[in-house]
């Protein structure tokens, strides 16, 4: 769609949210991870999100991508039947879930936090990480949703200009 380049703005337009959604991001030039390959990932969330994750990840598993999870989130998958690696937190001793930003083996972030001060600080060092590692992350809900839904159609997307569109109105 149409860039505003001294901006940063892009459009994405599609047959459904998710799909315009993981349009924008391309365009954006976000580096979204493949299925089916070693890149994992990278899943913990607050308490009162865990059950709204584990949906998310079952869909992310059916899309071919393995997880990686701290503990209470890696817990709360256990409990629903989800395999996932679990990992350290910043903090919590070596390897953690930065070494393994830093070895190229997270290709995705969902990070929601409680808003408590050791929660802040270690979700702003591992944004600076992800941001660093070129990594996308998503910081609420939302954001996570609409990329997991998105990523099923990475496959399958059709592009079209602002004419073509214009031409079938």
């Amino acid at each position: 769609g149409p860039e505003m380049k001294s901006t940063g703005e892009v459009m994405g337009i599609g047959e459904t949210f998710a799909e315009a959604f993981i349009k924008s991001q391309l365009a954006a030039g976000v580096n979204l991870p493949k299925p089916h390959t070693e890149q994992c990932v990278f899943v913990t969330v607050n308490d009162k999100d865990k059950p709204e994750i584990v949906a998310l990840c079952l869909d992310l598993v059916a899309l071919g991508f393995s997880i990686v999870a701290t503990a209470g989130t890696w817990k709360a998958l256990q409990t629903a039947g989800i395999y996932a690696e679990k990992i350290l937190k910043i903090g919590e001793g070596r390897p953690n879930i930065v070494d393994k930003i830093k070895s190229k083996k997270i290709g995705l972030i969902i990070n929601t936090i409680e808003d408590h001060r050791d929660a802040v600080h270690d979700s702003k060092y591992l944004r600076t990480n992800a941001l660093q590692a070129g990594i996308p992350i998503y910081t609420t809900l939302a954001g996570a949703k609409a990329v997991v839904h998105g990523l099923k159609y990475l496959d399958s997307l059709n592009f079209r200009s602002l004419q073509e569109l214009h031409a079938d109105l």
